[in-house]
């Protein structure tokens, strides 16, 4: 009996915050085994984080979303482009379907866990399963926000009706548009070494770590009067005037520790980094995305419950560290 994950190719927090939950599965429970369906560079990185239960999960490469597109270099999202992929992508669902069904029909399904990609929810109905999405927010929400063109919007819909389950993570939007059962999560992220985090501490001395996701891409960010590291990722260029950068690579395991050891955290406003630093109990400076209604909503709310400011993207530009500490 497998398990099933689909899993939103967009950016890696999707994946990040399930392969949490799947490891701590694969650890307690012997007999678990699951299949995990994501895009191509996520479960290249799944297949490494996971490496020593392989023999236990099963891991299928497929565009399984869309999510959102960025202008390049900005963070604004580009809405001509994002339509222009959705109708191309709602049209090829009927496809995907097909293509699922015939790869699983080699595998005995139990449960299907759903991280708000439309296949999964597609999926699990036409096996007659439960529709479980576990998540803080659906692309519904979003689009609709972003005001996209209407048919776009009602299919997203479409989809949200059809949740029996809600696995709600914190910092979730207002689901009152549907009417599932709610099962709450909490905060949850990769596991955390504390020897880890003392390792980079001695090794680097005082940090701050700036991403903006791996799928972004910026302009020069300029950072003056911090003496220590300053930890980035890839799509984020920085030049530390009075200190060092570490770039750290594309298929790092661990960023979970980096943020665990860093004074501050300046980055967009995903779940998944979010989660990571509420655990590690971090210092946040969020980035604005006006356009984006997930990161809008974490951010008001971790602005009444956290330490966490906000500054607008342009800002970025520059960083005085006498100012932001």
């Amino acid at each position: 009996m497998y398990e099933l994950w689909y899993v939103s190719c967009h950016g890696f927090g999707h994946i990040t915050r399930c392969i949490a939950q799947i490891e701590r599965k694969l650890e307690i429970d012997k007999f678990y085994n699951c299949i995990i369906i994501c895009g191509e560079n996520q479960i290249n990185f799944t297949e490494i984080y996971l490496q020593k239960y392989l023999d236990k999960v099963i891991l299928r490469k497929t565009l399984t979303d869309i999510g959102l597109i960025n202008k390049v270099n900005s963070l604004e999202v580009d809405k001509k482009k994002l339509e222009s992929k959705l109708k191309i992508f709602i049209k090829s669902w009927n496809n995907l379907l097909e293509e699922e069904l015939e790869f699983l029909k080699n595998y005995e399904i139990g449960e299907i866990f759903c991280d708000i990609s439309p296949i999964g929810i597609l999926v699990s109905k036409k096996l007659n399963k439960k529709v479980n999405l576990i998540s803080n927010f659906t692309w519904y929400q979003q689009y609709k926000y972003l005001k996209l063109d209407n048919y776009i919007i009602e299919k997203y819909l479409e989809l949200d009706k059809l949740i029996d389950n809600l696995y709600i993570y914190p910092l979730n939007l207002d689901f009152s548009h549907i009417n599932p059962k709610i099962i709450k999560m909490d905060f949850i992220c990769r596991k955390i070494s504390s020897q880890k985090i003392q390792d980079i501490k001695e090794k680097y001395g005082k940090s701050i770590f700036i991403s903006c996701g791996k799928s972004a891409q910026l302009e020069k960010i300029v950072v003056k009067n911090f003496k220590g590291t300053i930890f980035t990722t890839s799509g984020v260029d920085v030049e530390n005037k009075d200190g060092t950068v570490v770039k750290l690579p594309l298929d790092i395991l661990d960023t979970q520790n980096y943020i665990g050891a860093s004074e501050i955290v300046i980055s967009k406003a995903g779940w998944g980094t979010v989660a990571e630093c509420m655990c590690t109990k971090k210092r946040m400076i969020l980035l604005e995305r006006e356009g984006v209604l997930e990161d809008t909503y974490i951010i008001n709310e971790l602005k009444k419950i956290s330490n966490t400011i906000s500054i607008k993207i342009e800002k970025l530009k520059e960083l005085d560290y006498l100012d932001i500490k």
